[in-house]
């Protein structure tokens, strides 16, 4: 756990869980692609930069959900250092309840303020704004968050953020998290034409090749397509397909479950909607979807 692995001549990652990149300017000068899920990760992280006599010259975030920017706190902090990511993003990071109203869809409850809890304003900036120096240049990768990004270092090594699930993850989590479905193909699309020489997802399986877990993604999506449209066979409500969607794939709702989950629903059912394959109607005011 929190290994440090050299992916190239400049280019690191921390190997955890949720993996935080490295990339080196020179001898001492240094960033960090992510910063993991907490304090714990930060600490991890800081001890490896004082063994290495680097000092962390700023961070960049592919995206504001808490488990890629839970360490910029303590990090920004120790470091006096600033945080970049897309302009949108910065929205959700800089405000610490907007997260949680989104995917609630109101204002969040105890359960959801608890774990979607944000940092707020502690130095963000729009990376639209900076110049990258030399070595680092990043590229959009929408569909899993409003405005996540991909980052690709001097050695050919992409950071990925969540624009993929690995394997593991596909067989785990079907049903993944994301805010639009339709830029969620489109990215993989575009993973599928990038040329590297490592593809870094943000949560396992480092690859040469970044193609088979694009393709593995997209035939997962298409799969949770045609589980919706089947369900939404006779007319149902939002809550009877998010039952089925627990039954299909054998989860147990939870209060976290129920958010993350259902605010990816919402977003397939958008998607189907768009395309003409689900209508909606009211039936006893009761607003039900059908294929």
């Amino acid at each position: 756990m929190f290994e440090l692995v050299q992916a190239g001549e400049r280019t690191w990652y921390i190997d955890n869980p949720n993996i935080m990149g490295i990339y080196q300017f020179n001898e001492t000068d240094v960033c960090m692609i992510d910063t993991g899920n907490g304090d714990k990760s930060a600490q991890a992280a800081q001890e490896i930069l004082e063994a290495h006599s680097w000092r962390l010259a700023f961070i960049i975030n592919t995206h504001s959900h808490i488990d890629h920017l839970g360490g910029n706190k303590y990090l920004m902090k120790a470091w006096n250092c600033p945080a970049y990511e897309t302009n949108v993003e910065n929205a959700f990071a800089n405000h610490r309840r907007l997260e949680a109203s989104y995917m609630f869809g109101g204002y969040p409850f105890r359960q959801m303020k608890q774990f979607f809890d944000h940092p707020g304003p502690i130095g963000f900036q729009d990376i639209e704004d900076f110049t990258l120096p030399h070595g680092l240049e990043y590229i959009d990768l929408p569909g899993h968050s409003f405005g996540m990004i991909g980052v690709k270092t001097s050695d050919g090594v992409w950071f990925l953020g969540d624009s993929v699930l690995n394997q593991k993850c596909l067989e785990k989590y079907q049903f993944g998290y994301l805010v639009d479905v339709e830029k969620y193909l489109e990215t993989l699309d575009l993973l599928e034409t990038m040329e590297g020489n490592l593809f870094i997802p943000a949560h396992g399986d480092v690859v040469k090749d970044i193609r088979p877990l694009a393709r593995g993604n997209r035939a997962n999506i298409e799969k949770n397509i045609a589980a919706l449209l089947e369900n939404c066979g006779q007319g149902k409500s939002y809550d009877e397909i998010l039952k089925g969607v627990y039954d299909h794939y054998g989860m147990k709702a939870n209060f976290i479950q129920h958010a993350v989950v259902g605010s990816a629903l919402r977003c397939y059912l958008t998607y189907l909607q768009d395309r003409g394959l689900l209508e909606c109607f009211f039936d006893g005011n009761i607003m039900k979807w059908k294929s």
